[in-house]
């Protein structure tokens, strides 16, 4: 079973401007993604984590994943829609991968729309299916169809 555990070189929040450094960031994508404040809650009894993004009180993004003993299951992965383009997903999936060498990760991908997280906008639609298959592909993921998920990709460790 893999554990889901935060990895020494992942920074938590974002670090703080060098001294005399205000000039505008080159990288806005990354900037955005590194304001927002990463944290962390586990459901130990479902063996399930989520990865959390916050700008303030804000939910900004999450990521819920399940250990399944043989491999970790992203649930979902969500972007609020006011804070999309910003990198925060990227930064959300980068921490799942770097916080877990060597685990088998799987997910199913298919296009996600706000319908219940708090403050969040109802109905906005995030990505297409196909945008997302191209996305995790940069990451690495692969299709892998399987009789119960025709969207199903992995990726090996």
């Amino acid at each position: 079973m893999t554990t889901l555990r935060p990895h020494p070189d992942t920074p938590t929040t974002a670090p703080p401007p060098a001294e005399g450094d205000f000039a505008t960031p080159r990288n806005t994508e990354s900037a955005a993604a590194n304001a927002c404040v990463l944290s962390r809650t586990a459901v130990d009894e479902a063996n399930e984590t989520w990865i959390l993004l916050h700008d303030g009180d804000l939910l900004t993004a999450f990521v819920d994943i399940i250990d399944c003993g043989h491999e970790l299951w992203i649930s979902d992965i969500a972007v609020h829609p006011d804070y999309r383009s910003r990198g925060l997903a990227s930064r959300l999936l980068n921490a799942v991968i770097h916080e877990n060498p060597g685990a088998h990760i799987a997910l199913s991908c298919s296009a996600f729309t706000v319908e219940d997280v708090g403050e969040w906008p109802r109905g906005a639609a995030g990505l297409t299916t196909e945008a997302l298959a191209a996305w995790y592909t940069r990451y690495g993921f692969s299709s892998d169809p399987h009789e119960d998920d025709a969207d199903r990709m992995t990726r090996a460790g």
